[in-house]
């Protein structure tokens, strides 16, 4: 990918990388640094942190404020600046700590995922509830999703059609899913002349060429005439590299490669380390998987304190490498399955609180210094500390319970254009024809009301059907008020829609 100024406005914003990141503000209490603030965990040492951007200026991992003023910037293998990092970006930091809450950022690299077109005739698929889209590119499977994917250079989730060049980074699941962070447009795609790239591992290699793993599919890599670039002593199997070159046309998976370039992505031994991605590959709590790096997670704290892992979790974990292992210290869910998207209110920077009014009534939220805080709507970061910023706009919430069966533990908060207002939980109440009750919120249902099943066909015996497939006390719905204008028919605080989620 030719490296592009950043597209933002001038306006200064923060740089986050990886989980902690955008939620600490710099006077989080997430990482090694609140565990040993003494100087001890991180402090003094080291450090390598692997996530994604998620604002610019300075770099905050965990609390750890890492100046960038003497850091050296490598986008795509060539020396860059911070003015070519985007949002979304997935980057690695390496850096070292002069204290328990500030130190110096030394490197910072990017490299994309994936760069190629969507094919012509394909397909792009939406979900029911029109949060996701998925399609392919270079044979790959992507998905992009409303809540969690920057799209930047013209892109757009309304916008996206077949035949776009796309530049993508983000993390790929177990099926070899790419879950976009970024989305960036890029030029027309001419078969046999734009340059396409794929990062991944190489296989089988032979004279001239190498099959390249990128998550669960293969590509075929004519590299006879490549400018092979940063090879400790030539192409091998294992290695983690990127391609890049030409298709003959907008379906192919195999490349001519013009550049093949070694990627060295391993963490260093007995560095600290804070790494984010999805859950791959679960044997046990002491042998899994997360973005392709093997980690032991036996003797980790766990926040929720009743995390419990399996394939598909998006994580951050911290800890130290040994042995090609991560040892980790602490695992933190990056996701959850509650949902409030409403109206902010009644913030309290210093108790890390605020509320969201959905339906007319509150919902508690608890923030701390792993939370992922976001505007949308500007350039400026939220931060634990500009909380009170949530106060009359609408956001959209994603976490856990708080243990009260009436709040969240948001793992992220996003302030956002208006729109409608979503209660997404376990079904604690319910009464046919009149009300469901969700997260402490009693919402009104009536004869308008769209009862659905998890695959969203409608029920047609209404709130009756619903109510003989739904648990209380363990099913996950899906609550909507639509806004007037977009669908919704009914008067505020009445749910259009009510949703069975899958487990």
């Amino acid at each position: 990918m030719i490296p592009f100024q950043r597209i933002f406005g001038s306006g200064l914003v923060l740089v986050a990388v990886g989980a902690a990141v955008a939620g600490c503000g710099g006077g989080g209490s997430g990482g090694y640094a609140a565990a040993s603030p003494g100087g001890a965990g991180i402090g003094g040492s080291g450090y390598q942190a692997r996530g994604n951007v998620t604002g610019f200026g300075s770099i905050f991992v965990n609390g750890i404020e890492l100046d960038t003023a003497g850091a050296s910037f490598e986008i795509e293998g060539a020396a860059g600046s911070e003015n070519d990092l985007f949002v979304g970006a997935r980057v690695i930091v390496d850096g070292r700590t002069t204290s328990a809450t500030r130190g110096v950022a030394t490197r910072v690299r990017f490299d994309d995922e994936l760069e190629g077109p969507i094919p012509a005739g394909a397909a792009i698929t939406t979900d029911p509830d029109g949060e996701t889209k998925d399609f392919s590119v270079l044979g790959v499977p992507v998905r992009v999703e409303t809540d969690t994917t920057h799209f930047l250079a013209g892109a757009s989730f309304a916008g996206l059609a077949a035949g776009q060049e796309l530049s993508l980074s983000g993390f790929y699941d177990d099926a070899g899913v790419l879950h976009a962070t970024a989305v960036v447009a890029k030029g027309g795609f001419t078969p046999g002349v734009t340059l396409v790239e794929a990062k991944g591992r190489v296989e089988n290699p032979a004279a001239g060429g190498f099959d390249l793993r990128v998550g669960t599919r293969l590509l075929s890599v004519d590299s006879a005439g490549a400018v092979l670039t940063g090879f400790p002593a030539g192409v091998a199997a294992g290695q983690t590299v990127e391609v890049r070159g030409t298709i003959p046309n907008d379906i192919s998976t195999a490349v001519t490669a013009v550049e093949v370039r070694f990627l060295d992505e391993a963490f260093g031994a007995g560095l600290p380390v804070e790494l984010e991605g999805i859950v791959t590959r679960f044997a046990s709590l002491s042998d899994f998987d997360v973005d392709g790096q093997r980690v032991d997670g036996s003797g980790a704290a766990r926040l929720p304190a009743n995390l419990s892992l399996r394939v598909g979790l998006r994580l951050e974990v911290e800890g130290s490498v040994s042995g090609g292992v991560v040892r980790a210290q602490r695992l933190v869910l990056r996701e959850g399955r509650l949902k409030v998207h409403g109206t902010g209110g009644n913030a309290n920077a210093s108790a890390g609180t605020f509320e969201v009014t959905v339906a007319g009534q509150r919902v508690r939220v608890t923030v701390d210094g792993t939370t992922r805080l976001e505007d949308k709507t500007s350039g400026v970061p939220l931060t634990l500390s500009a909380l009170d910023r949530v106060n009359g706009r609408f956001v959209r919430i994603r976490g856990h319970d708080d243990g009260s069966g009436a709040g969240i533990l948001a793992a992220r908060v996003v302030i956002d254009a208006a729109d409608d207002e979503v209660l997404q939980g376990v079904l604690a109440a319910q009464s046919v024809g009149s009300s469901l009750t969700v997260l402490g919120v009693t919402v009104a249902v009536d004869a308008t009301t769209e009862f659905q099943d998890p695959t969203n066909a409608p029920y047609p015996g209404g709130h009756a059907d619903f109510a003989a497939q739904a648990t209380v006390g363990s099913s996950l719905v899906k609550i909507t008020d639509k806004q007037a204008g977009a669908g919704g028919a009914n008067p505020p605080g009445t749910a259009d829609e009510v949703e069975l989620q899958l487990p």
